[in-house]
């Protein structure tokens, strides 16, 4: 079913973009050839703009679009939609790197623009209508936050479809890698199609497979924090630590989007329109859990004249669920180490032999060599225990 909504209440992010009325192009540098058009007098644009997701880990797509509407003479005229205008994208980095251009593109029959950037950093976009022997200037920005990620990332697009209108969103995950205290865990989610969440609970949700320790298969629901940080970019977050399963987590998207049909009020009513979308509830990707570990190793000589028989020892400990109520780090006994050896130069990393810890947890094994370089020590890990490695570096005289 269609649902209308008033003008004043359809998106507080379009709200906050009124002020966009009397902006112009911000006041960074461009490149050289690139550079924004002066402002007319005052503003004739008026700027619905976001970015979806707002923060997701470096290389990850996101989308900048908006709505433009050209403002006639007085700005107590009716907004009129800014369709086939020339919308010119920069990108102002956070840092010295200087704010360029990044893309073009132009408005459709809706007044809707929409471009896919895959950011390496945190910064802002700048979306400006470009002066085409007319007064239409502005400039309205974005910004971005990069998330660190050190472990596995996903990126999937789920539609749904109703009454002819299809919702689609972004849902950016990555693995984690659980110690004694908690860790956070981001699921990003930004709306792609014109419109915004239909309400604060909705957004993605993760789920556990495993059964483990006090938890039972799927009873990890229960999210820390759940914010949209505007019409069409939220986030939820989930704090996990070893007490949690290790294994598999299946990421879902709960609640419908709301698409809009009618952003202009073309029927003259008062009111825009929309219909809310339901997203399928299916499993659409994973989230992998795995606890810490950490190898070490040491060289009974580091520093010695021609060919030398050293001693390599070390150890792996793994933090681990103890009890239903306590995770500790303990020392990983009869587990494999892969040993390498990196000669000082370009050659890289040579694998030289496996051994395994003892009932203790330690290994200990002999190695000839003439050559300065490093050691390395690669516990490679399993679907539950995340791998680890240590280096040790010797000079040969």
């Amino acid at each position: 079913m269609t649902v209308s909504v008033r003008k004043s209440v359809t998106s507080i992010l379009g709200l906050s973009m009124a002020a966009g009325l009397l902006s112009g192009p911000a006041a960074t540098a461009a490149e050289p050839g690139s550079e924004a058009p002066a402002p007319a007098a005052y503003a004739r644009t008026w700027y619905d703009v976001a970015i979806a997701p707002a923060s997701a880990p470096a290389g990850t797509p996101v989308q900048v679009h908006g709505y433009i509407a050209i403002q006639p003479d007085t700005i107590w005229e009716q907004r009129q939609p800014g369709r086939g205008l020339q919308v010119e994208i920069y990108f102002d980095p956070s840092g010295t790197a200087p704010r360029a251009r990044v893309a073009t593109a132009v408005t459709d029959d809706d007044a809707w623009f929409a471009t896919t950037f895959r950011p390496t950093t945190s910064g802002t976009y700048d979306v400006v209508v470009a002066n085409q022997g007319t007064d239409v200037v502005g400039t309205r920005a974005v910004r971005f936050t990069r998330r660190p990620a050190s472990q596995a990332v996903r990126s999937v697009v789920l539609s749904g479809s109703k009454d002819g209108h299809t919702a689609r969103v972004r849902v950016t995950v990555q693995d984690v890698v659980t110690r004694i205290e908690p860790q956070t865990v981001y699921l990003d989610a930004g709306i792609l199609t014109p419109g915004y969440s239909a309400n604060a609970f909705a957004g993605p949700s993760m789920t556990n497979r495993r059964a483990e320790g006090r938890y039972g298969s799927g009873d990890v629901t229960t999210s820390d924090q759940d914010l949209w940080d505007t019409d069409y970019s939220g986030v939820r977050t989930y704090r996990l630590s070893a007490l949690q399963p290790a294994g598999l987590y299946d990421v879902y998207y709960e609640g419908p989007i709301r698409v809009n049909t009618d952003h202009w009020d073309s029927d003259g009513d008062g009111s825009l329109q929309t219909v809310a979308v339901p997203i399928p509830w299916k499993s659409v990707t994973i989230v992998r859990v795995r606890r810490a570990s950490s190898t070490t190793v040491s060289a009974s000589a580091t520093s010695f004249t021609g060919p030398k028989t050293i001693t390599l020892r070390g150890a792996v400990r793994k933090v681990q669920l103890v009890s239903n109520t306590k995770a500790a780090i303990r020392l990983s006994p009869n587990t494999p180490v892969k040993l390498y050896f990196d000669p000082a130069g370009a050659t890289g990393p040579q694998y030289k032999k496996t051994v395994r810890t003892n009932s203790q947890g330690v290994y200990t094994t002999t190695y000839r060599t003439s050559m300065s370089g490093r050691w390395i020590a690669k516990y490679p890990g399993t679907d539950l225990q995340a791998p680890s490695q240590g280096a040790v570096t010797i000079t040969v005289k």
